[in-house]
């Protein structure tokens, strides 16, 4: 498998279950660090909950980036505005956010909003700050390593 990174051929280091019911492989690059699985022929299934059973960590971290975010608005932003939880997963966050007085609204096309209902996103609306807290934590973990390649 070539490495979609840096374009290196990859070797296969573990084999792990997905979903509870595939046989996935696992492949490293020497060259970059980086890990991916084989082609992901299970990603439509995944996505049918948009949160994993095993996830449990979702409060903390919901609790943690709604007092950052809180700070953040606080300090560089209008809170009188509107603003957008875009990939809001069942809207946790977004619903913690307007407990503590800011506007706040919730996207995502993967997830059914069980928190935040009533407070979904609009064309109508223009938003002060969009926060697309779920990829940042992606993003930041593949910009590590394009720059170690």
């Amino acid at each position: 498998m070539i490495c979609k990174i840096c374009n290196q051929d990859n070797n296969s280091i573990f084999t792990a279950k997905i979903l509870n019911k595939y046989d996935v492989d696992y492949y490293h690059c020497s060259q970059c660090y980086f890990l991916q699985t084989e082609e992901p022929y299970w990603l439509e299934e995944s996505y049918k909950e948009s949160i994993n059973l095993s996830d449990t960590g979702i409060m903390l971290r919901n609790i943690s980036l709604s007092h950052i975010t809180t700070i953040i608005v606080f300090f560089f932003y209008n809170r009188k505005k509107k603003f957008l939880d875009y990939a809001g997963g069942y809207g946790i966050l977004t619903r913690m956010l307007r407990d503590v007085g800011l506007d706040f609204y919730w996207k995502d096309k993967f997830s059914k909003n069980l928190l935040a209902r009533g407070f979904e996103y609009s064309s109508n609306n223009s938003f002060e700050l969009v926060t697309p807290l779920k990829h940042l934590s992606i993003l930041r973990i593949l910009w590590k390593k394009l720059k170690a390649c």
